[in-house]
C-alpha cells in the first residue's frame, strides 16, 4: 500500500503508527472493507478522508 495526497495527513499516520498501531490497523482495513472504500480521522481537530483505491492499492488521503 502506498499513501498519497495531503503531506500533513500522512505525516500524522505516520505518527498513529508509533502510538496508536492497533488504530491505524483499524483504518487501512476499514477503508479498504467498506462500500465506498473511504474511513475517517482526525488529529488536532483536522478532519482527513482515507480513501483505497482496490486498483492500484493506493490510499488517497484528503483534508475533509
Amino acid at each position: 500500500m502506498k499513501f498519497i495526497g495531503d503531506p500533513e495527513g500522512i505525516e500524522a499516520l505516520k505518527e498513529m503508527k508509533e502510538n496508536r498501531l492497533e488504530y491505524l490497523k483499524y483504518l487501512l482495513k476499514e477503508a479498504q472493507t467498506n462500500m465506498d472504500h473511504t474511513t475517517f480521522f482526525k488529529d488536532n481537530d483536522v478532519s482527513y478522508k482515507i480513501v483505497f483505491d482496490p486498483v492500484n492499492g493506493t490510499l488517497d488521503v484528503q483534508k475533509s
